[in-house]
């Protein structure tokens, strides 16, 4: 019985240390993704047109990811750059973001409120006017929306 003692113990000792370099090694190779695995990368041609002063660099589509039944929306996380072309210093609001489908309807910029908004982080000071800066700002829209974004300084 002493000797099966033994065997089990070096049994447990090998797979205590094979567990725990799979995990280094599987530690070493970690790094953040660059997209979720339910996110695309989209051309904005066809989907979202930049409206004045707006230079849109990369749109990615998400899934809400939520419980709401028959629901078909999904998020636009895009990246642009805007310049204050409203005549006067400004601070940007992130909600005045705005995309206006082909119907009039409009939905408004998010950086909060779903998993594919993590890490989102913008601008936070006062634009002067002419001055530009990039933004990523998610909009949550009905799959496939068309629209123009661009930014309502009217509200």
């Amino acid at each position: 019985m002493p000797a099966q003692h033994g065997r089990n113990a070096v049994v447990v000792k090998r797979s205590t240390l094979l567990v725990g370099l799979t995990a280094l090694f599987g530690l070493a190779g970690c790094k953040e993704p660059t997209q979720a695995p339910d996110s695309k990368t989209v051309s904005t041609n066809g989907f979202v047109r930049p409206g004045a002063s707006i230079e849109v660099k990369e749109m990615r589509t998400y899934g809400t990811s939520d419980a709401v039944g028959a629901s078909n929306d999904e998020y636009y996380v895009i990246r642009f750059k805007w310049t204050n072309d409203t005549g006067t210093p400004l601070l940007p609001k992130i909600d005045h973001f705005i995309i206006e489908d082909l119907d009039k309807r409009r939905f408004l910029g998010l950086e909060t409120g779903n998993a594919a908004l993590i890490g989102i982080s913008n601008y936070a000071g006062v634009l002067q006017k002419d001055e530009s800066h990039e933004y990523t700002v998610g909009f949550r829209v009905p799959q496939g929306t068309q629209g123009r974004l661009f930014y309502d300084a009217s509200f």
